[in-house]
């Protein structure tokens, strides 16, 4: 009878064993919006608010009549040189940010100066001057003043 008890009580063991080990392989970033087939990259700005749907994003950046010259403004940027990474990389095809969790190519529009980042889950929008081929300055919505930013080398 003791054996039967021990045995019993192994298995229970076991068995409770297994059930705590599937809760650790449980993910917890999970999407914005769950009915979305596609794994989408889940910025800082809601990575605890899944209430937050994935917001409707344009296939490809666009250009349009543009007041920045496009050559000055395609490159790689950092708005702190003793940073060990830039900030993002700007080309005709994406708004690319250097250190992000997931997908870091993000389209963009850019319309006369103003300059529409689409996120997965929120757009970021400013105002671009720039000043000469080194320098871009742009003034983002959710500031007060202009980020200077420099070109990465």
């Amino acid at each position: 009878m003791k054996k039967g008890l021990f045995v019993f009580i192994a298995l229970l063991v076991i068995l409770s064993c297994k059930k705590q080990k599937s809760v650790h392989n449980t993910k917890y970033n999970e999407l914005s919006n769950p009915s979305e087939k596609k794994i989408l990259p889940i910025s800082e700005y809601n990575t605890d608010n899944p209430e937050i749907e994935n917001i409707k994003r344009p296939e490809k950046s666009v250009i349009r009549n543009s007041e920045i010259d496009t050559i000055n403004l395609f490159g790689i940027w950092v708005s702190d040189l003793d940073s060990p990474h830039a900030d993002f990389e700007i080309s005709k095809n994406s708004f690319f940010i250097v250190d992000y969790d997931g997908d870091g190519d993000m389209p963009y529009t850019l319309n006369k100066n103003k300059l529409t980042v689409f996120y997965n889950d929120f757009i970021q929008t400013g105002i671009v001057t720039a000043k000469n081929k080194d320098t871009l300055k742009i003034k983002w919505s959710n500031t007060n003043n202009k980020t200077i930013y420099l070109r990465f080398k």
